[in-house]
């Protein structure tokens, strides 16, 4: 069966409604797994001809939409084909590895053709947009510094300059970046540049078509402030990045240069290149006149020039990675371990001390990782033996901290999977770990984020001068950090009864904008909620029921909804037709902005506001909202009279 006569099958015809009703209408397993990502290079299940016998398709109901699942003989999900909007045809199809999805594609404008492309767990983070509809991609709405390598490399290999200029900075994105016209000019200059790297390389074939990704390299990411050379806003960017990539059975390293997190991804501004230093652009976002140099530090020849024995260690690497892709749970552990030889390797033999850097936080992240996955239960005694050695030989504070931190972190989640675990008494330990480890240290930003685990602790313990304490260290010590306004809103959450608070933001139906003000005069409830909580129909049935009763003149109900999926949201409120009410979104879930003004930790969260916008409880339990509510209403109708 072709693939389009499969997407017509899905999409026209024969309605998700009428084939619900009918067996014979009814698609067969066969037929359903023959339907294809429409982007290449996607890992998810493919069961065998044998396999596929034991499989069963049905229609189920999936948050809130009907869709046909076909599952395993073990009943673990293998794809699923939704109806998003109620419109009885299929617009989501989703792909799964291991019982988790990995990629799917979306027809979000319900017109039969898949324009959006997205990878999920396993399968990675990126979001791509396809805005004519021919199954290439056009821009990344979502794309991590990782993948942006990943993509470079792939570009190469197949030689395409459009699939690397989509991964560069546009020039609307350089313009919110809020730099000086000179900066502005020198970055677009930098830019244009880039692709005529890229098509140099390209055409050299340093980078063979069987070229694949294997790694890739940096320093963490660093926060520009305001300022900094005449910068109007904060920037979080990466300087001197670089992919490895196996070239046949050659290690090849590839210098990226700098890139910069814009509109949800990070961005290149800078072409690739191989070998010698000189073909390095120096940082732009750190360097001082953000041009072009002539001749770049000299210590980066090091690093573009791999030794024969780092080549081999690379090439070693590639393959355990490989076989770690494929293994099952219990051959794991031992191809950990392996993989930690090998990065530990690599850190011994670097010559230049930023990439022995590099290459051992590498490894300590990979071993907590591995702890915490349940995959390397040694990894925890091999992470002590490390930071025993780091200490030994006077390694950097700042590389010590986050040794100790990934560390602690591996044993807290290791102790939760033993059996019979105690998990009062873990959390417990964790916490006076967390108290010792931020009063040991000042400057990391992991420090910052054990303030946040105690301060949001001490809010469900009920101690709320031990969250006031943490939550203002952090604003204090860590201005710039991410987790700051989380914690700025936390402190005006706590402190907001008797006081006005300001909530302003997009209406999701119509992308009006909804002021809190609009609504002086009456009493408001504002509810932050997820479609994920289990209790959200119950909850909204109640306050649909108070909006009957109380609703119009005296009182109103304001919904911030903290979903990361917009479009879970919107099939959401097309099942629930009784939520009247504006419903607030924007991207980011419990990280966007609507979240961090009231510091919010946990959904549902209830802020009752009264006539003036004044709130009058931000801490509110569902069956209490009635009861606080006619006391506002009849102390309105006091003062009146």
């Amino acid at each position: 069966m072709s693939r389009h006569f499969l997407r017509q099958w899905a999409l026209c015809g024969i309605s998700v409604a009428s084939l619900a009703s009918s067996v014979l209408a009814a698609p067969t397993v066969e037929d359903a797994l023959k339907l294809k990502p429409v982007q290449q290079g996607i890992e998810y299940d493919i069961p065998t001809a044998e396999e596929t016998k034991a499989c069963k398709i049905s229609p189920e109901k999936i948050d809130g939409a009907t869709a046909w699942v076909v599952r395993g003989a073990d009943g673990a999900v293998l794809r699923q084909f939704a109806d998003s909007n109620g419109d009885n045809v299929v617009d989501t199809w989703c792909y799964f590895r291991g019982g988790l999805e990995v990629y799917r594609d979306v027809d979000s404008n319900f017109n039969g053709k898949a324009e959006q492309y997205r990878w999920f767990h396993t399968g990675g983070s990126r979001w791509a947009l396809d805005k004519n509809e021919d199954g290439k991609i056009d821009s990344w709405k979502t794309i991590s510094a990782e993948e942006a390598a990943e993509e470079v490399v792939a570009a190469l290999s197949a030689k395409d300059t459009a699939r690397f200029e989509r991964l560069l900075i546009t020039e609307d994105q350089i313009e919110s970046l809020g730099l000086t016209k000179e900066l502005t000019d020198k970055l677009e200059q930098r830019v244009a540049q880039a692709s005529k790297s890229f098509s140099k390389l390209a055409s050299e074939a340093k980078v063979g078509p069987k070229a694949e990704f294997s790694d890739f390299g940096g320093l963490r990411p660093g926060a520009v402030p305001a300022g900094t050379r005449g910068g109007a806003k904060d920037l979080l960017v990466y300087e001197d990045v670089w992919a490895m990539a196996m070239n046949g059975d050659q290690p090849t390293q590839l210098q990226l240069g700098g890139m910069v997190y814009v509109d949800g991804g990070w961005r290149l501004v800078d072409g690739p290149a191989v070998g010698a230093a000189n073909q390095v652009a120096a940082g732009f976002f750190y360097d001082a006149a953000g041009t072009i140099p002539q001749a770049p530090p000299q210590h980066v020849a090091a690093i573009n020039a791999p030794s024969e024995e780092m080549q081999r260690l690379l090439e070693s690497l590639q393959k355990v990675d490989q076989q770690l892709m494929q293994a099952a749970d219990d051959k794991k552990p031992a191809l950990n371990a392996q993989r930690a030889d090998l990065l530990e390797r690599l850190a011994e033999v670097a010559k230049d001390p930023t990439e022995r850097e590099q290459w051992t936080r590498q490894l300590i992240d990979m071993i907590s990782a591995a702890v915490q996955e349940g995959n390397y239960p040694a990894g925890l005694e091999r992470l002590e033996k490390l930071e025993r050695k780091l200490k030994a030989d006077k390694a950097g504070d700042e590389l010590l901290t986050h040794l100790e931190f990934s560390r602690m972190q591996a044993a807290w989640i290791l102790a939760q999977q033993e059996p019979n675990a105690d998990y009062a008494k873990i959390q417990e330990a964790w916490l006076k770990q967390l108290e010792a480890f931020v009063a040991k240290h000042k400057s990391s930003d992991h420090v910052a984020e054990a303030l946040l685990q105690l301060a949001m602790s001490s809010e469900f313990s009920g101690d709320k001068e031990a969250a006031e304490k943490s939550y203002r260290r952090l604003v204090a010590d860590f201005p710039k950090n991410p987790k700051t306004p989380k914690a700025q809103g936390a402190l005006r959450r706590l402190s907001a009864v008797g006081k006005p608070i300001e909530l302003k933001g997009p209406d999701v139906s119509s992308g009006s904008t909804v002021d809190l003000d609009q609504y002086k005069g009456k009493a408001v409830l504002i509810h932050y909620w997820s479609t994920s909580l289990p209790s959200i129909k119950d909850d909204h049935e109640l306050i649909a029921d108070l909006y009957k009763k109380y609703g119009g003149a005296n009182f109103d109900v304001i919904g911030v909804n903290l979903d990361y999926s917009k479009e879970d949201l919107i099939a959401y409120l097309k099942e629930n037709t009784q939520l009247r009410w504006k419903q607030l979104y924007e991207p980011g879930g419990m990280e966007s902005r609507l979240a961090d003004e009231m510091g919010v930790i946990m959904v549902p969260m209830l802020v009752l506001v009264d006539g003036d916008g004044k709130v009058v409880s931000a801490d509110l339990q569902m069956p209490e909202v009635e009861g606080e509510l006619a006391k506002v209403l009849a102390a309105r109708v006091a003062n009146a009279k």
